[in-house]
């Protein structure tokens, strides 16, 4: 082989292999963006922690990869995950039967109502009220009342034997199109005494293709409607038509409350649309848009993507709003994106309306990371978190589960102090800041090899072409 090609393919098999290769090597605590002090309770080999969101904001893989816990020493130990990292499907939802909607009626003054109508006592202002329902009446659905009595904005449901808890309520109804449409929720055994429940956010239906609408009432709570009859309220509109609802069962085991982290602010792009650029991958269990100003109301799209090259893709719709006298304002709950793992994240308001610009706040929801850690070597320990392309090194939990008596979840707590970000920028963000927004440094990097590939090859031409004319000229 000619020296030429000998020094040529050198030169390049060294680029493709020496480049993925500075990850390759053990990561010491220096390498990562995010530290703190770990200190387990005196005498505990083992402990338990939980990545708090400063930890979650600097994560660099959806699967929590690069998360190392070190010794006095610079040595890593091991650790396990409580939990699988990471996004966590939602449990397939598991619904009961559509329960009837048998709306609520006052008899027309002076007359009693229709025979086999049930009275239903009501509290309004202070005062009690007798208002009626017939449950006997199958066809008396969807807003209907008899002859001469008066449609409350109110319906009710019997669910007496409804054996499971539940955690959500979907309407089946026609609702007036842009409008908030709020709904109170109450049980009771014997339709006189009533018991509120909790729910989060109103429901409503925009116009156009694509528009948000939501027709589900999240409980705050698991509940429980065995033996208790269901009602459901709304105010401000008459022309909602309710026909049945619909629970969500709750599932055997409640989620861990989420932990939610602020964004910092978005780019604003025009006046509808405002872009976050994303510096972590860990995956995004729900999002929460904020206004601070009252008397606020926007429909809008949430959309992501990985690569400044990518389409955006829709992720979910809502509404941020804020409305009510001061002191009791209501205020959107936050929305579902499923575990996104995003480098980009946008928000757009539709329906020709205008994002209030540096009033929209964005926080991250995410669901809990906790690992268990080996107290191995000297003390302090360090966790240490955020590094791009950092290998899996956690152990399986069975693995330290086989060495412990009891659940890992009995394990003790420890504690974190002196949390900083490195002070010293990474090489990796050293790079990403110099790259033009929603670059990737892997992009950078595959070009970058593409491009001296092409060189090493223009150069051997080059060579052979040199070569060639002096045999010419020779001859």
């Amino acid at each position: 082989m000619r020296p030429v090609f000998r020094y040529a393919l050198l030169l390049l098999t060294s680029t493709l292999v020496v480049a993925p290769g500075w990850a390759l090597d053990a990561p010491a605590p220096a390498d990562f963006a995010w530290r703190a002090t770990l200190t387990p309770p005196a005498g505990a080999s083992m402990a338990r922690v939980s990545l708090p969101p400063e930890a979650l904001l600097q994560l660099q893989s959806s699967d929590a990869r690069d998360v190392r816990g070190f010794n006095a020493g610079g040595e890593a130990v091991a650790f396990a995950f409580t939990a699988p990292a990471g996004a966590t499907p939602d449990p397939v939802p598991v619904n009961t039967r559509a329960y009837p909607a048998h709306p609520l009626f006052a008899a027309a003054r002076g007359q009693r109502p229709a025979k086999g109508a049930l009275e239903v006592h009501l509290d309004q202002n202070g005062s009690q009220s007798s208002v009626w329902v017939r449950l006997a009446d199958k066809a008396d659905v969807a807003g209907t009342a008899p002859a001469s009595a008066t449609s409350l904005q109110s319906a009710l449901f019997d669910t007496r034997t409804e054996k499971q808890p539940l955690t959500a309520l979907s309407l089946q109804a026609e609702l007036p199109a842009n409008a908030l449409i709020h709904f109170t929720v109450a049980t009771s055994p014997d339709l006189a005494h009533w018991t509120r429940v909790a729910v989060s956010g109103p429901l409503f239906r925009f116009d156009g293709a694509g528009a948000p609408a939501s027709q589900t009432l999240e409980l705050l709570q698991p509940l429980r409607l065995e033996d208790r009859y269901l009602r459901l309220g709304w105010e401000g509109q008459g022309d909602v038509r309710l026909s049945s609802v619909t629970g969500r069962v709750a599932p055997a085991m409640q989620p861990p409350a989420r932990v939610r982290a602020a964004l910092p602010a978005g780019v604003a792009d025009g006046s509808t649309g405002m872009n976050w650029p994303i510096g972590f991958a860990t995956p995004i269990a729900a999002l929460h848009l904020t206004v601070s100003r009252n008397n606020t109301l926007i429909p809008v799209r949430i959309l992501g993507r990985n690569d400044a090259a990518q389409a955006w893709r829709l992720l979910a719709q809502s509404v941020v709003y804020r409305v009510g006298e001061p002191g009791q304002e209501k205020s959107n709950p936050p929305v579902a994106l499923g575990g996104a793992s995003l480098r980009w994240l946008r928000v757009e308001a539709t329906n020709g309306m205008a994002l209030p610009g540096p009033d929209l706040q964005a926080t991250a929801e995410f669901t809990p990371v906790e690992l268990v850690f080996l107290a191995t070597g000297q003390a302090p320990f360090e966790l240490a978190v955020g590094r791009s392309s950092t290998p899996a090194a956690a152990v399986q939990p069975s693995l330290i589960s086989s060495v412990v008596t009891g659940k890992l979840a009995d394990l003790p707590v420890a504690s974190l102090s002196n949390m900083r970000l490195a002070k010293s920028t990474p090489v990796d963000a050293a790079l990403q800041r110099w790259l033009p927004a929603g670059l990737e440094q892997r992009s950078v990097m595959l070009w970058a090899v593409l491009l001296l590939g092409v060189g090493v090859l223009a150069a051997v031409a080059y060579g052979l072409y040199r070569q060639l004319s002096a045999k010419s000229a020779s001859a």
